[in-house]
């Protein structure tokens, strides 16, 4: 068959088994992105387009900011990390092509070639957070789109949470503020301004994780619930997701949020914007307490316990911030440990009202910010790292 002034939009489907790319102006993107190729460790890489493949969609993450470490007193907090920026674009190629692929430390850049780039979020300084990093993308590629990602939270008593990074959801969630009382812990931000949740309780406690679109719980006492993919965190129950996924409720120890039905893995659920899950419950009582962990896109719950018990904040889910976790009165072989936060999300901050628990700060998830740090009356605190960047590669055969 001679091929003539006939309509080529047909090519890109693959139909005359596309002996070359269509033009640009008649490419159209497939309904469905299908195969995805994760670089999810820092370094440098070669991709290579496969055969039969003519445009990838191409996600790039900058590495998010770490947290802070306070001073050991009732007057200072650990601020929390900024998240990386984002930028997105499909970008056309021939089959064998090869492209540089470049992935960021934590608060490093990441990029894809020139076309591609995702600045760091910034690392935290004391009770201030970190500034989210920022996306570029060129002018050549097709559905361009670039987010910031979340600053990461501030406060002046207590530990902060991380931010999120940029997503295509939009700019990240900030990480959770702690400016209450000694004792209070803010949660991770999530994805699409998901914030991470600031307890109110001059007492203490320990805010949720945000998740995507949605705000963790701010903790008015006890460790707030995290947020979901359809509401926040209230209270200490998570907020629910979409397709039916319910919230965690809260007990001794938070209980999960629910998935809703199976569909692909993560990553393609990223590029599809199909995330779904709720928030975790949050741990409370003068036991051990676990915040719940967050299902696909739902925050962590956090964790508010008593006297002489360990504590652990919740982790999120993709696209969820960590919980926060707030310890009553921990003695020094009692751990605390901020909630580490998804991919994308931000960690959850960590403190201790009294005495020299070991704490650790929640880690970023990919992108994510690190949480803070404090032991109000004693040393022994370690902050929270930054996530490492991320480049996500999308394609399908025949477009």
């Amino acid at each position: 068959m001679a091929f003539g002034n006939e309509n080529r939009s047909a090519l890109n489907k693959g139909t005359y088994g596309t002996p070359l790319p269509p033009n640009t102006s008649t490419r159209v993107a497939p309904p469905k992105w299908a195969n995805c190729q994760p670089y999810v460790t820092n370094g440098s890489y070669t991709y290579t387009v496969p055969l039969n493949v003519y445009q990838l969609a191409i996600m790039v993450f900058g590495g998010g900011g770490n947290g802070a470490s306070g001073s050991g007193s009732t007057t200072t907090s650990g601020g929390g990390g900024g998240g990386g920026g984002f930028a997105y674009g499909i970008l056309d190629v021939v089959p064998g092509q090869q492209l540089a692929v470049t992935v960021g430390s934590g608060g490093g850049t990441s990029s894809l070639g020139t076309f591609l780039t995702a600045t760091g979020g910034s690392n935290a300084s004391g009770g201030t957070g970190g500034a989210g990093g920022t996306g570029t993308a060129d002018a050549s590629l097709r559905g361009a789109f670039t987010a910031s990602g979340g600053t990461g939270g501030s406060g002046t008593k207590g530990a902060c949470g991380g931010g999120a990074s940029g997503s295509m959801y939009g700019t990240g969630g900030n990480g959770g503020g702690a400016t209450a009382g000694a004792g209070c812990a803010g949660g991770g931000g999530g994805w699409g301004g998901g914030n991470g949740g600031t307890p109110s309780a001059a007492g203490g406690g320990a805010g949720g994780g945000g998740g995507v679109g949605f705000s963790g719980s701010n903790a008015p006492s006890g460790g707030g619930g995290g947020g979901g993919t359809a509401s926040s965190g209230f209270g200490a129950v998570g907020g629910n997701g979409l397709y039916g996924a319910v919230g965690g409720a809260t007990s001794s120890n938070g209980s999960g949020g629910t998935n809703g039905p199976a569909l692909d893995s993560f990553f393609l659920r990223i590029i599809n914007q199909t995330l779904d899950g709720s928030g975790g419950g949050a741990g409370v009582g003068a036991s051990t307490s676990v915040g719940g962990a967050g299902s696909l896109g739902g925050g962590g719950g956090g964790a508010n316990c008593g006297t002489s018990c360990n504590g652990f904040g919740g982790v999120g889910g993709v696209g969820g911030g960590g919980g926060g976790c707030g310890m009553g009165s921990g003695n020094a072989s009692d751990n605390g440990q901020g909630g580490q936060g998804g991919f994308g999300g931000g960690g959850g901050g960590v403190t201790n009202v009294a005495n020299g628990s070991p704490l650790t700060g929640g880690s970023g998830g990919n992108g994510g910010g690190g949480g803070g740090a404090n032991n109000n009356t004693g040393s022994g605190q370690s902050a929270g790292s930054g996530g490492k960047g991320a480049v996500l590669i999308y394609w399908t055969e025949g477009y």
